[in-house]
């Protein structure tokens, strides 16, 4: 057993302590993150223009007016400023004072028609935030609280039967999280994975396992490397978990849309006993190729193999999001390769019976144990055939003693 353990800690310390991997494995995914963000917060600074915008009421609507209420961040309040007509207005306008100008007609209470005056195209905030100052004060004289409701709108919340999940407008982005996760979760598995292959096959070709092989059982051998590589792509999800919560702790209580974020108890159950069982399952696969081909370049051919199946269900994202309890999706909940992605998409959407999660575990658990197993018995029979590449067959095929 301490040779396993040996095993699996030169396995993870080989991957985790270089440069490459700091740089490309751990750092790649928050610095896309980072960069990502700055773009954004770069478009919408672009998008933003704090210029006044003017008015020229006819209607009287406007004659002791309201002010409009603050508008979520990041937008910035535009100053709106009356004009009594509408020749001072785009006097205005062409000394570049305002940057757009809305008359409202003496007909506007009946008709509900206004006209804007712009030279420039008029960004989307301006706009909504003269709309909200048009809304505030035909409601000024409303009970509050149904003012409220009007400028709102109504929400519309989706609820379980039993209470436990619910979907509205202003959090249908939970939907997304489960899916999310799924997906960085598999490709940190291909991606450690990888690693695995691409050691098993070096160390065949340099005819290292000769040597290790002295030391050290095949079993004890593949499975302290299964282990490492597990470690492995765990201390990469943990650091990228690290660098995605710190922002949203950081910036919760002041950006409304991160308030609505959850992450459910049923998440955490499958990224236990469904996510965790695919890794290893998927790691094996990785060790079990690397003990049957020649060289690694045959390898990736087949991996392209392993990993189609996997994004199967990111195909049938229409399918499975319009009928998520359909015997499709609880087929392929149960099927090992396409179980993870499935049943985290499926996670946002409905409500998983425990069986079909119990028995999807169960199915992930044994077959990362049969793979284990092959792997074990692949490396076993072709850690000698030096530039062979071994056949399936004769993995399964009863060996000869003599």
């Amino acid at each position: 057993m301490n040779k396993l353990w040996h095993v699996a800690w030169h396995e993870y310390r080989r991957h985790v302590f270089t440069r490459r991997f700091v740089l490309v494995g751990l750092l790649s995914v928050p610095l896309v993150i980072l960069v990502l963000v700055g773009l954004i917060f770069l478009i919408l600074s672009l998008d933003v223009n704090t210029t006044p915008l003017g008015y020229v009421d006819f209607s009287g609507l406007l004659a002791n007016p309201v002010s409009a209420p603050a508008p979520q961040w990041p937008d910035k309040p535009v100053p709106v400023l009356p004009f009594a007509n509408e020749a001072d207005a785009r006097a205005a306008l062409d000394a570049g004072r305002i940057q757009a100008y809305y008359v409202l007609p003496a007909d506007y209470l009946s008709t509900g028609q206004l006209r804007v005056v712009h030279l420039d195209q008029l960004k989307s905030s301006p706009r909504v935030q003269f709309y909200d100052f048009l809304s505030a004060n035909l409601l000024k004289n409303t009970d509050p609280g149904i003012a409220n409701r009007l400028v709102k709108g109504a929400e519309i919340i989706v609820q379980s039967p039993d209470g436990t999940r619910s979907i509205s407008s202003k959090n249908w982005f939970n939907v997304l999280i489960p899916i999310v996760s799924g997906i960085a979760f598999i490709i940190a598995m291909f991606s450690t994975g990888g690693y695995l292959m691409q050691a098993v096959v070096e160390e065949k070709e340099n005819r290292t396992m000769e040597v290790i092989i002295t030391s050290v059982s095949p079993n004890q051998l593949i499975a302290g490397k299964i282990i490492g590589d597990i470690s492995v792509g765990l201390s990469q999800m943990i650091l990228w978990l690290v660098f995605i919560v710190i922002p949203i702790l950081a910036f919760r209580n002041s950006v409304t849309f991160l308030q609505g974020i959850q992450i459910g108890p049923q998440t955490l159950v499958l990224l236990v006993f469904v996510m965790f069982p695919a890794f290893v399952l998927v790691s094996a696969m990785m060790a079990a190729i690397g003990a049957t081909v020649s060289e690694a370049r045959e390898g990736q051919q087949m991996v392209g193999m392993i990993s189609l199946p996997i994004w199967v269900p990111y195909m049938l994202t229409t399918l499975l999001m319009s009928n998520p309890n359909s015997p499709l999706a609880v087929g392929l909940s149960l099927f090992p390769l396409t179980a993870p992605l499935t049943m985290l998409m499926r996670d946002g959407l409905t409500i998983l019976p425990v069986w079909q999660i119990a028995l999807s575990s169960a199915i992930l658990v044994l077959s990362a144990v049969a793979t284990i197993w092959l792997a074990g018995r692949a490396f076993r029979i072709g850690m000698l055939r030096y530039g062979k590449r071994l056949k399936l067959r004769e993995i399964f095929a009863r060996q000869k003693v003599y």
